[in-house]
């Protein structure tokens, strides 16, 4: 029986060490106590200065890697995060979205953007700028399968796109034609 407390002592304090030591990472880089969609947004608008730890994306929960650490922040139950680098000569395979090293082609270029759903209803049309990495950050409604299309000039890619759990949180497959 003390075998079993002494190691319910141990893991419990095992995992309160390590719920404290995330939130003093965080705290350390400036991320404590923020949502994934707001450091997300904060890195793509230039107010949150990346150094010394990396943001991978999947679609329920933003990774913030600090050397050996990885943290876990929560994503929007209601939205998705899509980042997509239309191309015209490069890109690179991409499934779930590095906000801290993936690079594309088509840096701090003007893009019309839009997503329709498949009933029709029209999520996203307006003029994007794609961010310093090339990439287009768009937030989406969860579980909605529909139509992304991206124009620049005369060039056009048109995609169909699933924001349904499990999906791809990078899109680099936009081949503008």
């Amino acid at each position: 029986m003390k075998k079993i407390t002494l190691f319910a002592i141990v893991l419990l304090f095992t995992i309160t060490l390590g719920a404290c030591t995330s939130k003093g990472d965080l705290q350390t880089i400036g991320l404590d106590g923020m949502t994934g969609k707001e450091i997300l947004t904060g890195v793509g608008d230039g107010s949150i200065i990346v150094d010394g730890f990396g943001l991978s994306v999947y679609d329920d929960e933003l990774v913030v890697i600090l050397d050996e650490t990885r943290v876990s922040v929560d994503m929007p139950k209601d939205e998705f995060y899509l980042s997509v680098a239309p191309f015209i000569t490069n890109t690179h395979e991409c499934l779930y979205h590095s906000a801290t090293g993936c690079r594309a082609e088509l840096k701090q270029e003007e893009f019309f953007v839009e997503y329709i759903d498949l009933d029709g209803n029209i999520i996203v049309s307006e003029n994007m700028m794609s961010l310093s990495n090339g990439f287009i950050d768009l937030w989406l409604p969860r579980n909605v399968e529909g139509t992304l299309t991206i124009t620049q000039g005369e060039l056009v890619a048109t995609k169909v796109i699933s924001t349904a759990t499990g999906e791809p949180t990078c899109e680099t497959t936009m081949f503008l034609s």
